[in-house]
């Protein structure tokens, strides 16, 4: 299961969203001119360039409200000067930036668009939404533009990603460029190991016996509060995740029934074959005491990481090489103030009856960009995105200004951490929206690259990194979009978490009533439904 939370429209929403596409308008165009250069030629447009109105070009940006004291704020600072220096002044171009909150960009973006006030470019996550958007008509048709203004963003992104943001053979997105698709990757205490004389687990079935271990002999010494494996609320802020395990358990299916019975937008695999096992196992641990009684009241995470800091919690499954576990003053650095000698190392114990550690893994891309359709600015923002695509620019966007915001270290920027470096350099993975991750040209160099910012924890990053990437797969992708998920989509992620957590609390006697009664009620509010299009949908592929 993919652990990031997403939102959705409802029915009404979308006919609000299609009523305010159709009747939104924008201001009028003027032409941008091309970058500057030395040529006479280039000269006189630059002079011609001075005599008109300069474009107004608006870009969307997340405000995840962690600015820096002394920064100032997401839409007027260093980096968004930067841009307005370096791309907008030498083509009559004015940057605005839009700030959307980062817990609320679904919601706000849906109204920016309902409304008519949505910027030139905007992006986002979530498939549905994106689905929603390509059915009502409100996006641009980018292809065309892309050919004429998008040389070095055709480069960078390359077919297998701009794929992505093809629908029904036209570029409605410009999905960003992922350079690493790890998602999540499963995390224990060494120390308590080497106290009881016990090995990493390699499968489940050691998993199992260590967190009983754990359970009976509390080497960590809690006095009874131990939590042998924890993890937070389904619908939390997506750190944690147990769905590994769950769906470690799953069958292995025809391409046809994979393509039917997956869900998009982190809905819980409720009628795969085999994810039944792996829900009772998870009700197997809650009735034996072995995970969080209260993970599903932690829907900020907020508990899950204190209880990891004090040292009650033996293992978890989390997102790899994750900030607010690793970073500086971060989840882990407390834990070994608050209890010296404390270490977690990486484990990747939950095979399948394959005997493979498969976990569901991002697709190749980031977040979709689009422009929407009632813009008039559509080839300046394909002129933008051009620009940053630009080796160059995009490494600045991305580490800063060398002696300023990096050092190098072994070839690789390293982030200068002091606080006069943090005023201008923070938001800048949501400036450079074209690429999630840095490239450095090959796999292990990235690898590389994206531990180097956690020195006390490296090689932890690294594993985790390593077991995140093995042996994943990615979700059947539909060219279209299948208009059932867009209606019923947000309900059914809301009902597959329900049963899901109703059936891990519930007496194991009563697992199977509670767990079927839940699946049935799933399939009539919609579930049958959407597999019955989704299999639709791949017949036509495959013709």
């Amino acid at each position: 299961m993919k652990t990031l939370q997403s939102k959705v429209l409802g029915a009404s929403s979308a006919l609000i969203l299609l009523a305010g596409l159709l009747s939104a308008c924008s201001s009028s165009s003027k032409d941008a001119s091309s970058s500057p250069s030395s040529s006479p030629a280039a000269s006189a447009a630059a002079t011609s360039n001075a005599s008109k109105e300069p474009v107004t070009l608006k870009v969307e940006i997340f405000d995840r409200g962690n600015a820096p004291a002394g920064a100032g704020p997401v839409d007027n600072n260093f980096w968004t000067q930067w841009i307005q220096k370096n791309f907008g002044d030498p083509n009559n171009i004015k940057l605005q930036f839009i700030p959307v909150p980062r817990n609320q960009e679904v919601d706000k973006l849906n109204v920016l668009m309902a409304s008519g006030d949505a910027p030139d470019i905007v992006f986002t996550y979530d498939t549905t939404t994106i689905n929603n958007y390509v059915k009502s008509g409100g996006l641009t048709d980018l292809s065309q533009l892309i050919e004429q203004n998008g040389p070095n963003l055709k480069k960078f992104l390359g077919d297998d990603v701009l794929k992505y943001g093809i629908f029904s053979g036209k570029q409605y997105t410009i999905p960003g460029k992922r350079t690493l698709q790890f998602t999540q990757s499963s995390y224990i205490r060494k120390d308590w190991l080497d106290k009881l004389g016990l090995p990493v687990p390699k499968t489940t079935e050691e998993f199992n016996a260590t967190l009983k271990a754990f359970k009976e002999k509390d080497p960590g010494q809690t006095g009874g509060k131990v939590i042998p494996y924890d993890f937070s609320a389904f619908d939390s802020n997506g750190i944690t995740s147990s769905f590994v395990l769950m769906n470690s358990f799953e069958k292995k299916v025809s391409e046809e029934d994979n393509y039917a019975l997956s869900t998009s937008n982190f809905i819980p695999e409720l009628t795969k074959p085999g994810f039944k096992e792996g829900v009772q196992f998870m009700n197997k641990l809650y009735s034996e005491g072995l995970i969080n009684p209260d993970f599903a009241l932690d829907k900020d995470e907020k508990s899950f990481q204190k209880d990891v800091s004090n040292g009650l919690v033996g293992s978890f499954t989390a997102l790899a090489a994750h900030n607010n576990l690793m970073g500086n003053g971060q989840v882990f650095d407390t834990l070994k103030k608050n209890v010296p000698g404390a270490e977690y190392v990486a484990m990747d114990p939950f095979l399948n009856d394959e005997g493979k550690s498969i976990k569901s893994i991002y697709d190749p891309i980031g977040a979709y960009l689009m422009v929407p359709k009632m813009s008039k600015h559509a080839a300046e923002a394909i002129k933008y995105l051009d620009w940053m695509s630009k080796p160059d620019v995009l490494f600045t966007l991305q580490n800063g200004i060398e002696g300023q915001h990096y050092t190098l270290e072994n070839g690789f920027p390293k982030t200068i951490t002091t606080d006069e470096a943090k005023k201008t350099f923070y938001n800048n993975t949501d400036i450079a929206m074209i690429s999630n991750g840095k490239d450095f040209g090959s796999k292990d160099k990235n690898i590389e690259a994206a531990t180097i910012q956690y020195p006390n924890y490296k090689e932890l990053a690294k594993q985790t990194i390593i077991n995140g990437l093995k042996d994943g797969f990615t979700l059947p992708r539909f060219d279209r979009p299948i208009d059932s998920e867009i209606k019923f989509g947000k309900t059914l992620k809301d009902k597959g978490n329900e049963v899901v957590v109703k059936s891990i609390l519930a007496k194991p006697g009563e697992f199977s009533k509670i767990y079927d009664a839940g699946v049935q009620e799933y399939l009539k509010i919609g579930g049958q439904t959407v597999i019955d299009e989704r299999r639709a949908a791949y017949k036509e592929m495959k013709k």
